[in-house]
């Protein structure tokens, strides 16, 4: 049976408009000749990964929030690129993105589920080096870009009901999330993902590893699925399919494209990642690994093969610190469910 025979003309029609998202901020820039903007635009334009499987109603709060969340991600990783702040400082923009983007992410019920794009935003841009003087035009270019995702969202193939944004509906929407929210386990899946990426993050900087925001990532990734019987199927997924994708980026970037190749990369990338992402998530991420190596180094022209590996030997340190994470997460709950909260902490200590 062919891979594709699972998805329909949905997914196909899906995949164009994020491919539309992510291609017309891109180019945008390129042709106005502010390439250095260009990694904002495209962290923006992840915005329009969320909410295709809802009604245009639903789908347009799902975008929504998750736009104003990711621009005021990348807002705070801009800021602290031109202010160099302190790495403990980042260290706590990185353990309240976990926490905000897994809660707001559980309350709201979007899909992908999770803050991994919110920690790759936060990490790639706070790495880039920017001026006091181009901070406004970064902000920009991203809340351009995510409000490009929010409107295709809404009038690309729009669905039955109309999209209107009433914030009572969404304030109703959230609610109904928190009611149904099992909080002791969300607690735990919380505590257990701004721990393991954090203690991804600290460890990939204290080895020296160039571009240490891959290790964060790939726990992020996990992170969501820590209740699931499935957990370890995903993280074998996670590690095959982001070895694949390294392969593949070497071969794509091994012709050393220029800057125009490389939007077209991205743009393909991203299209393909969302066709595949809901269904086959181990495709989907070898189709993650150049979409998010060639947008971590559109606007610097750095070397490409450090960054390739980089990226896997971060999937494996990450991968391996979700490991014990889930380990220790999944003992946490089953505890958490026998004893309760203080019980599970009586029993760890």
């Amino acid at each position: 049976m062919s891979v594709l025979s699972p998805f329909g003309r949905h997914d196909v029609d899906v995949a164009v408009r994020v491919g539309v998202s992510v291609c017309l901020p891109l180019f945008t820039v390129y042709a106005i000749g502010r390439l250095d903007l260009a990694a904002y635009a495209a962290l923006g334009s992840l915005t329009s990964l969320y909410g295709h499987a809802e009604t245009s109603h639903r789908r347009f709060e799902t975008l929504f929030v998750a736009a104003i969340t990711l621009v005021a991600t990348i807002t705070i990783s801009a800021v602290f690129a031109a202010y160099h702040g302190p790495l403990w400082l980042l260290g706590v923009a990185l353990v309240a993105t976990v926490v905000g983007g897994g809660t707001l992410g559980a309350l709201m019920g979007w899909l992908p589920r999770g803050e991994m794009f919110f920690v790759l935003a936060l990490l790639v841009l706070s790495d880039i080096p920017i001026a006091w003087s181009n901070l406004l035009p970064a902000i920009a270019a991203a809340a351009g870009s995510a409000a490009l995702s929010v409107l295709l969202g809404v009038v690309w193939r729009p669905q039955d009901d109309r999209a209107t944004l009433r914030l009572s509906e969404l304030h109703r929407r959230a609610a109904r999330g928190l009611a149904s929210l099992d909080r002791r386990q969300h607690y735990v899946a919380v505590l257990a993902a701004a721990g393991g990426v954090l203690l991804a993050w600290l460890l990939a900087t204290m080895l020296g590893v160039g571009h240490p925001f891959w290790a964060p990532v790939t726990v992020a990734a996990l992170m969501p699925a820590l209740a699931s019987p499935e957990i370890y199927r995903r993280m074998a997924h996670l590690v095959l399919g982001t070895l694949l994708g390294v392969g593949l980026s070497a071969v794509l970037f091994s012709w050393k494209p220029n800057h125009l190749a490389l939007i077209t990369i991205i743009v393909l990338a991203q299209m393909a990642t969302e066709v595949f992402i809901r269904r086959q998530y181990g495709v989907a991420l070898v189709f993650l690994s150049p979409l998010a190596i060639g947008m971590s180094n559109l606007s610097r022209d750095l070397p490409w093969p450090p960054l390739l590996i980089d990226r896997a030997t971060e999937a494996s340190l990450g991968a391996s610190i979700a490991f014990v994470v889930i380990l220790l997460g999944r003992w946490l709950l089953t505890k958490v469910a026998e004893r309760g909260v203080a019980g599970a902490i009586a029993d760890f200590w």
